[in-house]
């Protein structure tokens, strides 16, 4: 399994003025934005995420401190079984493509995104 990038995550009431501020301090454009289904919105700029919405909304992931684009999600949870992790959330389908969240022997609880071509397009291309 490969993991091609690492985001910290962000937590807030409000997106736009995060991403504004992001923009600002890191100089980078905002590279990707969405709705979820739950309420939450998402943005990223650099290798920041951040995840917004209203505090009900937001309880179930704050534990989550970091997220993962790796290549194989399949490979992904062997490998997590493997090591002892308990499996918060399973593989399910997300806007970008698909997503677990594991917690770590140890606690540290991280998702891992496997992204879609359509992600990889909007990213820029998939790294050879």
């Amino acid at each position: 399994m490969r993991v091609f990038r690492t985001y910290a995550r962000v937590y807030a009431a409000d997106l736009d003025p995060v991403l504004a501020a992001m923009q600002t301090v890191t100089g980078e454009p905002i590279a990707t934005r969405f709705s979820m289904p739950n309420g939450l919105e998402l943005g990223s700029v650099g290798r920041i995420l951040v995840v917004a919405g209203d505090k009900e909304a937001l309880e179930p992931y704050t534990a989550t401190t970091a997220t993962l684009i790796v290549d194989d999600l399949d490979e992904c949870l062997r490998h997590l079984e493997q090591t002892g992790a308990e499996i918060v959330r399973g593989i399910q389908a997300v806007p970008t493509g698909r997503n677990l969240t594991a917690k770590l022997p140890g606690g540290a609880q991280i998702e891992y995104v496997e992204w879609d071509a359509a992600q990889w397009e909007r990213a820029g291309g998939r790294p050879g």
